[in-house]
């Protein structure tokens, strides 16, 4: 996964193969086998956009949520890792 601070947002990059090994995990998962990007709202955490578009229109259901959440965890820990370092966005 690849974090981005976008100042007010932060968005996560979910790669094709992490969503192909997420899916083998998830019985009947429906996610397209692609790289999915989602992005957050710094302030309380909610999704905002679900990138690429076409993507956004099939994700959908239990699968993407716990996708999601994945990413959310995954970003907020790295960005406090970056900010406790002084480093840059990324």
């Amino acid at each position: 996964m690849r974090v981005y601070d976008n100042g007010c947002f932060y968005s996560v990059t979910v790669s094709r193969r992490e969503v192909e090994d997420f899916a083998a995990s998830w019985p009947c998962c429906s996610l397209p086998l692609r790289a999915i990007t989602f992005q957050f709202d710094k302030r309380n955490g909610d999704l905002v956009d679900i990138l690429p578009y076409s993507i956004a229109v099939q994700v959908d259901g239990s699968e993407a949520l716990a996708l999601s959440q994945t990413a959310q965890a995954y970003g907020k820990k790295t960005l406090a890792l970056r900010a406790a370092k002084g480093e840059s966005n990324g």
